[in-house]
This record gives structure tokens, sequence and C-alpha cells, in this order.
């Protein structure tokens, strides 16, 4: 499971980066079109909420966050990592 999360996190955010940049280069926000913000809006929105169902997710389920570096699964408190990695230490 932690692949595909991991695929649709690079993808969402690579994909906010890319309009980010066209809005940038037609001028930036005040000069680009509706027809680039609202994509820019949507992508970074569903950026965002993916990341807050996912930490939310792994809370309510108690299983714990997967380690950045090692994959260990860590326990969850309050909605944050409880401490460092046991494994790896990070």
């Amino acid at each position: 499971m932690r692949r595909p999360r991991i695929l649709l996190f690079a993808i969402l955010f690579a994909a906010t980066c890319a309009v980010g940049a066209v809005v940038r280069r037609r001028g930036g926000p005040g000069a680009a079109a509706d027809g680039w913000l609202v994509p820019l809006g949507v992508c970074g929105a569903v950026w965002a909420a993916a990341v807050v169902v996912d930490v939310v997710w792994h809370a309510w389920k108690g299983d714990g966050q997967a380690c950045r570096s090692c994959g260990h699964v860590r326990p969850m408190k309050s909605f944050r990592p409880a401490g460092p990695c046991p494994r790896c230490g990070a």
C-alpha cells in the first residue's frame, strides 16, 4: 500500500507544479487567464485533501504511519508520529 500512495502524491504534486509553472510563465496570477488558474486551484486542493485524508485515515485506523526512510510503521500520537523511527532513527 505504501508505493501507490507515494506515487499518487508525487503525481498530484508534479501536476500542481507544472500548472503553476505555466501560470508563472504567462505573467503570474494577475495576467494569466482563468483557464490556467482554475486547474491550478483544483490540483492544489486535491493534493492538500489527499494529504489530509491520508493523515486522518492513518490516525483513525490506529495502525500508524510508515517511515519515509525505511517503511517501518510507527505509531501515531495526536495526528503525528509518536517519536523517531525505532528501526532507522529518522
